[in-house]
């Protein structure tokens, strides 16, 4: 039977001390107006879509509106082709892998998620796989995960953890939909936890909830993982008020859009009455696209083979440096794949192997240039060994494999990280971190 890999996990959350500050603006008039405006999608560099609820006779009805960016703003909404003499419609999401464009449909309280097809601007296409009689289905938030999407959404439905959770589904590459699927407990609470936008370039998943944790009202939250797996949530709080904050949205790396009933919202009679619109902006002081990259890598996850560097010793050091295991191991991959003829393995090799290496390159030539800018950075080295043999083994190993990465920093691109180790303005911490299991027999 073939032996699978054994992995050893380095990560090492690299703290850069540049000082950060976050820009929010109001969207201007064209958009915001005296009712209410939230949800707007970035579709590219000149246009954009936003949700609008107006007061009809009475009655609030919601519209999808697009807006283009010309002259340095945006201009005034134009009634969208997306809209339904017969529903509210809103929640816009683009699909980047199929064309889809999906959106809500309600009428009175009773909601659902359609979708269009590539190139057409009608003819509603139900997703009878979540609807539910009864239930609120809403807020589509369209993803890819590997050769598959991902829907996140929001529901009231039974199975949940009180009130509206955050729900998925799956979509294959035929179009299918898959049943909905909790998130979890570490997103839903019994509070309501709406408004999902996955980031797909961080890997986190930022919602809206109004848990009695926050600031007050809707607060923006963020947790890392995918799919039902996740950290625990951490509070935006740059973002929230004591107000609402909700359906947060990221265009580029740092910039985006949110939506709020703080201060600065327009109202005609009651303040803090209706939500608008707000861009934002992470801006560095030291300003450089490696530094982003850095950020949004981190943190970075390399894989040895089984027993490397140098098997079978007790030794705790290595002079074997982790390009040299990073090489041997990926020459492994054609013998992995004549013994079976697995596509999980070759993903593996080429995108997780391979392109972690590839994106370790990319963090030191940022590194790099971030301490030739006067910054001082502080590197956090986790090691890991898989429980094949006895804890001793295992400790003995992962310090060997934390040694090889801490050769291959001093010997990276002709030892140009070298001075600074010396001079403490690149520090490296040893965090070991054991994980004990069976004895091998």
């Amino acid at each position: 039977m073939m032996k699978f890999y054994a992995l050893l996990l380095l990560i090492f959350p690299c703290i850069l001390l540049a000082q950060e500050e976050l820009l929010i603006e109001h969207l201007p008039n064209t958009i915001n107006t005296y009712d209410a405006e939230f949800n707007f999608v970035q579709k590219d560099d000149n246009t954009g879509y936003y949700t609008a609820s107006r007061e009809e006779e009475g009655i609030y009805k919601s519209s999808i509106y697009s807006s283009i960016f010309k002259y340095n703003t945006w201009g005034k909404g134009k009634y969208s082709v997306f809209n339904s003499d017969n529903f509210s419609t809103g929640n816009i999401s683009f699909s980047t892998v199929d064309g889809r464009t999906y959106f809500d449909i309600c009428k009175g309280d009773n909601c659902n998620i359609v979708y269009v097809e590539k190139n057409k601007t009608t003819g509603f296409n139900r997703i009878k796989a979540i609807e539910l009689k009864g239930t609120k289905n809403k807020q589509p938030n369209i993803s890819k995960y590997g050769t598959q999407q991902v829907m996140y959404f929001v529901s009231d439905r039974a199975g949940g953890y009180g009130g509206l959770d955050i729900w998925l589904c799956m979509i294959d590459q035929n179009g299918t939909f898959g049943a909905p699927i909790n998130v979890g407990a570490k997103i839903n609470t019994d509070s309501n936890e709406i408004t999902p936008f996955y980031n797909q370039r961080e890997g986190v998943l930022y919602f809206s909830s109004n848990n009695k944790k926050g600031k007050g009202g809707f607060d923006i939250y963020r947790a890392s993982g995918k799919l039902n797996l996740w950290k625990y949530p951490k509070n935006v709080s740059e973002l929230n008020t004591e107000q609402d904050e909700t359906y947060l949205t990221f265009y580029t790396q740092t910039t985006g859009h949110f939506s709020s009933n703080r201060k600065q919202a327009r109202y005609r009679k009651n303040e803090y009455c209706c939500m608008d619109i707000f861009s934002f902006e992470y801006r560095k002081i030291i300003e450089s696209d490696l530094i982003q990259k850095i950020a949004l890598t981190l943190p970075l996850t390399l894989y040895f083979h089984n027993d490397e560097p140098d098997c079978c010793t007790m030794r705790t050091t290595t002079e074997k440096n982790y390009k040299d295991a990073y090489i041997s191991y990926f020459k492994m991959q054609e013998e992995y794949l004549r013994m079976t003829n697995n596509t999980v393995i070759n993903s593996f090799f080429e995108d997780s192997l391979k392109n972690n290496f590839n994106h370790l390159e990319l963090v030191l030539e940022a590194i790099y240039q971030s301490l030739l800018n006067g910054e001082k950075i502080e590197l956090l080295i986790k090691g890991f060994a898989s429980p094949l043999y006895d804890s001793r083994y295992n400790i003995n190993l992962s310090k060997r494999r934390i040694n090889s990465l801490i050769n291959y920093l001093s010997l990276y691109n002709n030892r140009i990280l070298v001075s600074f180790i010396e001079s403490k303005k690149l520090i490296l911490q040893n965090f070991l971190m054991e994980k004990v299991g069976l004895q091998k027999k």
